[in-house]
């Protein structure tokens, strides 16, 4: 079988498909009950089981943030395996630097948003530490970090500096972002990031505000730009349509690879290869 179509950003070589895994962690966007059975249905080793899949599609690379239940998942898809998957790491956005937990519980009930976000951010360099530790290549920024950064003037406040600390653990820095505008700014501003994730679905669900406006900012390929949630959680009008929908994520202009979401091996082996088919036919191997 020819390779897998990948793309190296920074000397790190990743296939253009890459294992989503919101529906694998318990974050479904479709109700506190349906992520309350993911993680109770979910062990590390039912994980392994859909990454080893993946893998064996030549999908050899995860999405995911700083999280227990995943690191145990790649531990035990590599000892299946032999493979130790490519981690495309994001920090995770409930998490307060050591000794500051109750601080960012407190400013969370208390609806303080700016503070909040001010006490995550100040973890970013201990996330970077552990994702280095557990095998991730990349650390992203969570898009909701992302959406929510605070500027002054025409800079993001103290962003350089957060890259740094990225750059400082011996990671590759990039960023997850939902809002376009935020989207726009970070493709056509000189900041460290070497990847940026984003929603791209055909029906525009999480393209804040809309689609076209999302669509215009990554069709300047100012930057690689990884789609997410291309299957919008499931929110497509019947099953027949999903290589329809998965045709049309991968054919946007500045897409480069994709983050595919799948919960059991039977979607894998469903949707991979039409991902495969398209990706081949975009940019080669």
């Amino acid at each position: 079988m020819a390779a897998f179509p990948s793309l190296t950003i920074e000397g790190v070589r990743i296939p253009r498909v890459i294992c989503g895994t919101n529906a694998l962690l318990g974050w479904s966007h479709v109700s506190p009950g349906r992520d309350a059975w993911i993680r109770e249905y979910f062990t590390a080793e039912r994980i392994a089981l859909v990454f080893a899949k993946c893998i064996e599609l030549g999908v050899t690379a995860v999405m995911g943030p700083l999280y227990p239940r995943l690191i145990e998942a790649l531990d035990a898809t590599e000892k299946l395996t032999g493979v130790r998957m490519t981690w495309v790491a994001t920090t995770n956005a409930g998490r307060a630097p050591a000794g500051r937990e109750q601080d960012l519980a407190q400013a969370r009930a208390a609806g303080k948003r700016d503070e909040a976000l001010a006490i995550s951010l100040e973890s970013t360099s201990e996330q970077a530490s552990l994702l280095k530790e557990a095998g991730a290549s990349f650390c992203l920024f969570h898009g909701q970090w992302a959406d929510e950064w605070p500027m002054r003037g025409d800079e993001l406040i103290d962003l350089a500096h957060f890259t740094q600390e990225i750059r400082a653990a011996g990671l590759i820095p990039g960023s997850s972002v939902h809002d376009s505008s935020r989207l726009a700014y970070l493709l056509g501003h000189d900041v460290d990031l070497a990847l940026l994730a984003t929603p791209v679905n055909k029906s525009g669900w999480y393209m804040l505000p809309d689609r076209d406006q999302a669509l215009a900012a990554i069709g300047s390929k100012a930057k690689p730009v990884l789609a997410i949630k291309t299957l919008a959680c499931g929110r497509y009008s019947d099953e027949r349509s999903v290589p329809e929908w998965l045709n049309w994520a991968a054919a946007v202009e500045g897409v480069e690879a994709i983050a595919l979401g799948v919960m059991v091996e039977q979607e894998a082996e469903q949707s991979i290869p039409v991902l495969r088919e398209c990706f081949q036919r975009k940019f080669g191997v």
